[in-house]
């Protein structure tokens, strides 16, 4: 019983260990993207999964006045919303740290006639600028460079609690950890 919802949170799993190793910030915008739109699928695929159980809807009628209620997970529904309907990525870039970057060491262009840029995201090549194909491809080598993410009106409060960070991992980790605390509560009482 609630094997979708079980595969569904081993995505989140997945996507979250990639967040925390992404080398780019390219990577790792697609992947907090991703992450939020699987952790918002989970309630839809907990609700499919409960449908035929008895009592099940009357169980999560309250679960999802807990969600409406939790600053942290409300945060979740709206920048799902956000990124899937208005185009809109709550990710923001807070400041790059540059220690040291080489021109030498960051290799040849990928394509001749492709620009160097470094700005706020970090050092990137641009290929095909000024062209339908123009795409940015961040430099990984050459140097040694730090981007802080964060979160745009992230939430203050989760369960009652004031967050102390406010990180998009630390914020996805305790998206997730709600949500396995919820499948097994589903799975403790109707399996």
């Amino acid at each position: 019983m609630f094997e979708s919802t079980t595969s569904k949170l081993e995505e989140c799993l997945t996507l979250l260990d990639q967040l925390k190793i992404s080398q780019d910030i390219q990577q790792f915008r697609s992947l907090f993207t991703a992450l939020i739109n699987a952790l918002r699928a989970i309630t839809n695929y907990l609700q499919v999964d409960g449908k035929n159980i008895p009592q099940f809807m009357e169980w999560y009628v309250i679960k999802q006045e807990e969600m409406r209620n939790d600053e942290l997970l409300q945060f979740i529904h709206d920048a799902r919303i956000d990124d899937f309907h208005k185009g809109k990525n709550r990710l923001v870039v807070l400041g790059t740290t540059i220690l040291h970057f080489s021109t030498d060491n960051a290799g040849p262009p990928p394509i001749p006639n492709a620009d160097l840029v470094i700005g706020a995201e970090g050092p990137f090549w641009i290929v095909n600028r000024n062209t339908a194909k123009e795409k940015r491809i961040p430099i990984k080598t050459g140097g040694s460079w730090v981007v802080q993410m964060g979160i745009e009106n992230a939430p203050a409060v989760h369960k009652g609690t004031q967050l102390e960070k406010k990180d998009p991992i630390t914020l996805s980790e305790l998206a997730i950890d709600y949500f396995q605390n919820l499948l097994y509560e589903a799975k403790t009482k109707f399996c």
